[in-house]
């Protein structure tokens, strides 16, 4: 048996600590110290012991005695902050050794206190719960940043919540102008189509659709910024901004198309139901940025340029893509335009003041 066990409270999510000294008198005084407190004690004689101990049940914390045989408290320090699995516990050093280098030496290797024997119990137990507290709200953001950073990562791509993570929160949810492109996509008819199938059937439909799109537009660092039944919304230019971000909407979009084709192509010969795409997109200044309240915030953009990509989007026929000039202008392609772009001329749409040039996108 490599460890002795003390339980001194019922509670199953007391905090567990692992006490390691290799005298026996040492554990018994900590243990009479701390059997009032709310812990589950577990005791090691030597530092292999408390190493298997820790691998086999990890603790919240560790007291750790310096001066043992064969191993030292400073070598299971070492061993215990190379391990993925427990470097994250706090070690508490406890020595009568109260030289100044053996306490930089202490901190050094990883430890996060340092208490001279002889044991007073009060000091020991301010510094043991002042631990636990520490270590409990580390937990506590971790969790939380990784259940953000899950969500996040479900409206934008990998790459762009990885360059997210490197800046300032406030960089992209405050609420700004910014120029930027939008592109919005819906399949054609889908509405009557819906009419016709179960619900089973609608979101199998929409579920496999929108894994084909949400891949398409992540291939070009773009952000879904909305989903919306048999469509969405995706934003160029934000959260953190793309000098490219015309020229990225543009790929995209015929990324998208060719990738719908496919699906379509698919489906179609397994008798499963579908509907082609109509694309709009289009460039100018926005205000984009979270709002909401203070338990549910949306990421979007709003203003005149995503309601003229929500119109171009909804004049698109089936397999066709929409622009206006600036969006292909500002694009930036040097040399030949990588695409066929063919004017409609100036189309009038609702709640948009002045007719707009219009052009129809396709690879070349």
């Amino acid at each position: 048996m490599y460890s002795v066990n003390y339980d001194t409270t019922s509670r199953q999510d007391a905090p567990k600590i692992l006490v390691v000294d290799d005298t026996p008198a040492n554990l018994e005084l900590l243990f009479a110290m701390l059997k009032e407190c709310r812990y589950k004690i577990r005791a090691a004689i030597s530092g292999e012991l408390a190493l298997q101990a820790a691998r086999n049940d990890p603790p919240d914390l560790i007291l750790l005695d310096i001066n043992m045989p064969e191993m030292n408290g400073y070598e299971v320090c070492r061993h215990l902050k190379a391990d993925d699995k427990l470097k994250d516990i706090p070690v508490i050093f406890m020595s009568a050794l109260n030289e100044p280098l053996d306490k930089v030496k202490a901190f050094g290797m990883g430890g996060v206190d340092y208490i001279t024997k002889p044991f007073q119990f009060e000091e020991m137990q301010a510094r043991i719960e002042t631990h636990l507290a520490l270590k409990a709200a580390k937990e506590y953001l971790k969790n939380k940043n990784g259940f953000l950073e899950y969500m996040f990562s479900r409206f934008v791509s990998p790459k762009v919540a990885e360059i997210m993570k490197q800046r300032p929160t406030s960089e992209f949810l405050k609420m700004e102008s910014r120029e930027l492109t939008v592109l919005f996509a819906d399949m054609r008819g889908f509405t009557s189509l819906s009419n016709e199938l179960n619900p089973q059937e609608i979101q199998e439909t929409l579920n496999s659709f929108l894994e084909v799109m949400v891949d398409c537009v992540e291939e070009s660092d773009g952000m879904i910024s909305s989903l919306q039944g048999d469509g969405f919304m995706a934003l160029f230019g934000a959260p953190f901004r793309q000098e490219d971000h015309c020229r990225r909407a543009l790929h995209a979009s015929v990324y998208i198309q060719e990738a719908h084709q496919r699906w379509v192509d698919e489906r179609s010969a397994k008798g499963r139901p579908y509907r082609l795409l109509g694309v709009g997109i289009a460039t100018g200044e926005t205000v984009v940025g979270a709002y909401g309240t203070h338990n549910r915030m949306e990421y979007t953009a709003l203003g005149h340029t995503v309601n003229l990509a929500s119109r171009l989007c909804s004049y698109a026929g089936a397999g066709e893509i929409l622009t206006i000039a600036e969006t292909i202008e500002k694009a930036g392609f040097s040399g030949e335009f990588p695409f066929a772009a063919v004017t409609k001329g100036k189309l009038s749409f609702k709640n948009i003041l002045a007719p707009v040039e219009v052009f129809s996108i396709s690879k070349k």
